[in-house]
C-alpha cells in the first residue's frame, strides 16, 4: 500500500504542476518553476523518514511537471505557429469520420508531411468533397493553416486540450492518396461508422441524435437538436451524454455479469474497455475511466490492492503525460471532481440517508434506488458546482430530482442499444420494431427535461449577485457544520441545509424586486460584430436581433443567462431585422431557453435568408408556442411602457440587407435601430419619419462605410452612439463612420472596447 500511495503522491505532484503551468504562471516563468521546484531537494536532505521522501517525490515529480509542460509547448504550440497564414499542399492521414455541418465539413487529421510538423490537426472543409472519407485514409489537400491555439483573434485551449494545434480551411477538392483503414489501429472507428449508420437507420429521427451520442460519443446529431441540447443542459442531466466513468462502469458490470468475475474475464474486460473508449472518441473522462477501471480489474490479477485514490490520480496524471493541455478540459476536470466527489463523500451520504429510512419491504428496492442516486448525485455536486457555475454561468438546482426521475433508465437505454443494433444488423424489421420500444424511454427523457428546464427555479445564474453570494454563502456554511459535526455526531445538517434554503429565497425575492423596478434598461449585449439588444421595464422584455460573429458562444446562450440572472423569463416580443446570422443565428436557441410571446420578421424574410435559417424559426415558433408576425406595413408593439414602432421593409438597397428598422420608446427615451441598412435606405427613412428626438442611434452595420449616412446624423442627432462590434474581417467600424460621428459630437460606445453596454433611460447614461 506504502507503494500505492508514492504513485498518488507523484501524481498529484505531476498533476498540480501541470495546473498551476496551464492557469496561473505565464510560459517565460516555466523553467524557473522547474528548476525552483528541483531545488527543493536540498532541503528534502535535512528531514528523516516518510517526510524526506514525500519532499522528494513531489519535488522530483512537480519539476517534470513545469518542464514538461514547456517543453510540449515548444514542440506543438510553437513548432505549429510557424505555419500560420501558409497556404500549401499538405498530406495527411484522416483520424475520425467527417462531421458535415450545414456551412462545411469538418476533418480531423494527423500530418504526414515532411514538410509540416506533426500534429494533429482540423480541416475546415467548405467544398464539403470529403464526405466519403472514413478514418485511416491517406490525402493531399491545399490548405490555408492557421494556430489552433487562437480564434477570433485570442488565445484559447479549446483545441489544444482536444490535442489539435493547426486549422486547415480548403475550399479544394480533397485527394485521397491512400488507405490505412484496415489497420487495427482504426478498427474501433470502424466499429463507431457502422455503429452510427445502424442506429441512424433503426431509431426514429427524434430519437437517434440521443442514442447515437449515448452510445457511441458522437454527439453532432445532438448538438444540432437545439431543444434537446438546451432542456438537457439546464435541467443537468447533460452527462449522460458525455461518455465518461458511468457508461465505462455499465460496460463492465454486463461484461462480469455475462462472463464471470475471473482472471480471464478481467483480461477480456480490459481489452473491450478499451476499444470502447478509442471507439468513443478517446475523451479525457473516458480515457480516465478506462484507465480506473483497468487498474481495479488489473488489482486482483497483479496480487495488489486497488486504492481509488492512487487509481484517480494516476489516471490523470496519465492523461496530462499524453497532452499536458489537457488541463484546460472541462470533461477532464468536472469528471475529475464528480469521481472524488463520490469516492469521498457517496457512501457517507447514503450512510445517512440509510439510517434515517426504513422503508416497507414492498418498496424498498425503489427506495434504495432513490438514496443511492440521491447520494451520487450530491456527492458530484458538491465538488462539480464550483466547476459549472465558472465554465457555463448556472448551476442546476433541480438535477439531483432529474436524476432520481431519469437516472434508471440510461443504463437501460445503453444496454438495450447496443443489443438493439446487433439483431438489427441482421433482423432488421425486428431491430426497428425494438429501437421504436426504446424510443419511448427517450422521450421520458426529453419530456422530463423539457418540462423541468423552463421552470423559473430550474438553474441559477452567477451574473446575478445575490446567487452568487447565496453558493459562496452555502459552501461555508457546509464547510463550518462539517468541522463542527466532527466532536458533535448528532448535530443535524437540518441547520444548515434551512439556512441555505433561506439565503436562495431571499436572493429570489430581491432579484424579482429590482426586475419589477427597472424603470428602463437598454442592454447591448457583446456579441462580436453581431448584433443582439435587450430592452426591459418592469416585468416586460423586448428584443431586437439575436446573432453573433467572431466569437465561439451562442448569441442566445448569453442572452438567455442574461436575463435569467436578472430574474427574467419571458420575452414579449423578439424582432429580428433580418436573417442574416450576426443578427439571427442565436434566436433559434432563445426561443428554446425562454418563453418568447412574439416573433416579428420582415416580409421578405425569405430573402434575406442566406443561411436557411427560416425554416428553423418558423419550426422553433410553432414548437414553443410563439406567434410569428410579419411587418408589412408600419406596426406598433406594445410590451408595459416599452413602444416598439416597427417600420415597413424597404425594397431599396441590397435585399439581403434591408430589413425592417424600429424605434423603441421608452417614456420619453427614444433609440433607433436599422440592423444592416444602407444610406440609401436610411435616406428614404429620413425623409419619410420624424427622428428628430433620437437619444440613443445603434450604428447601422457594425460601423459599415456604407451605413451612417450623414443624412441621418443631421435628423437625429443623437446623444450617444453604440457600434456592437467585435473580431471581424472588415475594418469595421471604418475610420469614415467614426469620424462622422465625432464630427457630430456623438458620444461613441463600442461592445469590443467596453464589453456588454447597459444604458439606463432614466439617467440618460
Amino acid at each position: 500500500m506504502r507503494g500505492v500511495r508514492k504513485l498518488a503522491l507523484a501524481s498529484m505532484g505531476y498533476c498540480a504542476a501541470i495546473f498551476t503551468a496551464h492557469y496561473v504562471l505565464p510560459r517565460e516563468l516555466l523553467s524557473t518553476a522547474a528548476i525552483l521546484s528541483a531545488l527543493l531537494l536540498l532541503p528534502a536532505l535535512l528531514l528523516k523518514g516518510r517526510n524526506r521522501k514525500r519532499l522528494v517525490i513531489l519535488a522530483v515529480s512537480a519539476a517534470l511537471g513545469f518542464a514538461h509542460y514547456e517543453l510540449h509547448a515548444r514542440m506543438t504550440v510553437d513548432e505549429s505557429a510557424q505555419y500560420a497564414e501558409r497556404e500549401l499542399y499538405a498530406e495527411a492521414r484522416v483520424t475520425e469520420y467527417p462531421d458535415v455541418r450545414d456551412s462545411c465539413t469538418l476533418l480531423y487529421v494527423r500530418f504526414d508531411d515532411p514538410e509540416l510538423p506533426r500534429v494533429n490537426a482540423l480541416v475546415l472543409d467548405y467544398g464539403k468533397s470529403c464526405g466519403s472519407l472514413e478514418p485511416g485514409d491517406e490525402i493531399r489537400v491545399k490548405i490555408k493553416l492557421r494556430s489552433a491555439a487562437e480564434r477570433y483573434g485570442e488565445e484559447t485551449d479549446s483545441n489544444t486540450s482536444k490535442d489539435i494545434y493547426l486549422t486547415g480551411y480548403t475550399s479544394e477538392p480533397i485527394e485521397k492518396t491512400g488507405t490505412w483503414k484496415y489497420s487495427f489501429l482504426y478498427f474501433p472507428k470502424q466499429i463507431a461508422g457502422a455503429l452510427h449508420d445502424c442506429v441512424r437507420k433503426l431509431f426514429p429521427d427524434d430519437t437517434a441524435p440521443f442514442m447515437l451520442a449515448l452510445l457511441s460519443g458522437y454527439k453532432g446529431d445532438y448538438y444540432e437538436n437545439d431543444r434537446l441540447y438546451s432542456s438537457m443542459s439546464i435541467s443537468g442531466l447533460a452527462h449522460v451524454v458525455a461518455v465518461s466513468g458511468m457508461h465505462v462502469a455499465f460496460l463492465v458490470g454486463v461484461l462480469q455479469s455475462a462472463l464471470g468475475k475471473n482472471k480471464r474475464s478481467s483480461v477480456l474486460c480490459i481489452g473491450l474497455v478499451w476499444v470502447f473508449v478509442l471507439m468513443t472518441g478517446s475523451s479525457p473522462s473516458a480515457v480516465r475511466a478506462g484507465i480506473m477501471l483497468s487498474m481495479l480489474l488489473l488489482a486482483p490479477i497483479a496480487g495488489r490492492v486497488n486504492d481509488k485514490l492512487t487509481s484517480l490520480s494516476f489516471a490523470v496524471a496519465l492523461i496530462l503525460l499524453s497532452n499536458p493541455f489537457s488541463a484546460g478540459s472541462v470533461s477532464l476536470q468536472l469528471s475529475f471532481c464528480a469521481m472524488a466527489g463520490i469516492l469521498l463523500l457517496s457512501q457517507p451520504i447514503y450512510n445517512y440517508f440509510d439510517k434515517k429510512i426504513d422503508p416497507p419491504a414492498l418498496i424498498e428496492p425503489v427506495c434504495r434506488y432513490v438514496i443511492a442516486t440521491l447520494s451520487s448525485s450530491l456527492a458530484v455536486t458538491v465538488f462539480t458546482v464550483p466547476l459549472i457555475a465558472v465554465h457555463f454561468g448556472y448551476v442546476t438546482l433541480l438535477a439531483p430530482v432529474v436524476n432520481i426521475l431519469c437516472l434508471w433508465t440510461i443504463s437501460l437505454l445503453f444496454c438495450s442499444g447496443y443489443v438493439v443494433c446487433i439483431i438489427g444488423t441482421f433482423l432488421p424489421i425486428v431491430g426497428t420494431v425494438a429501437a421504436e420500444i426504446l424510443s419511448y424511454l427517450v422521450r421520458y427523457i426529453a419530456s422530463v427535461t423539457g418540462y423541468v428546464y423552463k421552470l423559473p427555479f430550474a438553474a441559477v445564474y452567477t451574473e446575478n449577485p445575490y446567487m452568487l453570494t447565496w453558493l459562496v454563502l452555502s459552501y461555508i456554511v457546509f464547510a463550518a457544520f462539517l468541522m463542527l459535526r466532527r466532536g458533535r455526531k448528532k448535530l443535524s445538517p437540518v441547520l444548515p441545509c434551512a439556512l441555505s434554503a433561506a439565503v436562495l429565497l431571499c436572493a429570489f425575492y430581491i432579484t424579482r424586486h429590482e426586475k419589477l423596478n427597472d424603470a428602463g434598461t437598454i442592454s447591448i449585449m457583446d456579441v462580436g460584430s453581431g448584433q443582439c439588444i435587450a430592452v426591459t421595464e418592469g416585468a416586460n422584455t423586448v428584443v431586437i436581433d439575436c446573432g453573433s460573429s467572431g466569437i465561439a458562444e451562442n448569441a442566445g446562450n448569453m442572452l438567455s443567462s442574461y436575463l435569467h440572472a436578472k430574474g427574467r423569463y419571458t420575452v414579449d416580443y423578439l424582432m429580428l431585422t433580418h436573417l442574416n446570422d450576426d443578427h439571427s443565428c442565436g434566436a433559434v436557441r432563445l426561443m428554446n431557453l425562454m418563453n418568447v410571446g412574439t416573433l416579428i420578421l420582415p416580409d421578405n424574410a425569405g430573402d434575406t435568408d442566406p443561411g436557411g435559417v427560416l425554416d428553423e424559426l418558423l419550426k422553433t415558433a410553432d414548437s414553443n408556442g410563439t406567434q410569428v408576425v410579419y411587418i408589412s406595413c408600419d406596426t406598433l408593439f406594445e410590451a408595459g411602457n416599452i413602444d416598439l414602432d416597427v417600420y415597413r421593409s424597404s425594397e431599396r438597397g441590397r435585399r439581403s440587407e434591408s430589413g425592417i428598422m424600429s424605434t423603441v420608446s421608452l417614456g420619453e427615451y427614444d433609440m433607433l435601430v436599422t440592423g444592416d441598412v444602407e444610406m440609401s435606405v436610411e435616406r428614404e427613412l429620413v425623409r419619410e419619419k420624424d427622428l428628430s428626438g433620437t437619444e440613443l442611434l445603434i450604428v447601422p452595420h457594425h460601423g459599415s462605410k456604407y451605413s451612417t449616412s450623414e443624412e441621418l446624423l443631421a435628423e437625429t442627432r443623437p446623444d450617444t452612439a453604440v457600434i456592437s462590434v467585435g473580431y471581424n474581417r472588415y475594418g469595421h467600424p471604418t475610420d469614415e463612420v467614426l469620424e462622422r460621428l465625432r464630427n457630430y459630437e456623438i458620444r461613441i460606445l463600442r461592445t469590443d472596447e467596453m464589453g456588454r453596454i447597459i444604458i439606463d433611460t432614466t439617467a440618460g447614461d
